[in-house]
């Protein structure tokens, strides 16, 4: 069971980048959504490039259930540095030794 304080059901604002749910969605008077703006966040290594306006952005928002299937937010974050490969040689051994290796 996981420890987030939304339920399925629940309405939420997502931050793709950072995989998380940033808060329940805010409805106005007229029962419309509320666009929440994304915060701008210069990416590293762009202090190159010439400065210009940063296009507005606001989070997307859905159903948490539909949320966390579509952009993974719960569960284990793969860390992409630790792949699970093995070297040509070691590949090319078994290959040998049986066509069928896992």
């Amino acid at each position: 069971m996981s420890d987030t304080p939304f339920k399925d059901e629940d309405f939420v604002y997502v931050d793709t980048d950072k995989k998380i749910a940033v808060g329940l969605v805010e409805w106005d008077k007229n029962g419309n959504i509320k666009p929440k703006d994304w915060p701008f966040e210069p990416r590293p290594g762009d202090s190159d490039k010439p400065a210009r306006k940063p296009r507005k952005r606001t989070y997307i928002w859905g159903s948490y259930g539909t949320m966390k299937k579509l952009y993974k937010l719960e569960g284990k974050v793969k860390d992409k540095d630790t792949e699970d490969y093995i070297t040509l040689d070691d590949a090319i051994g078994k290959l040998q030794e049986n066509p069928y290796w896992d």
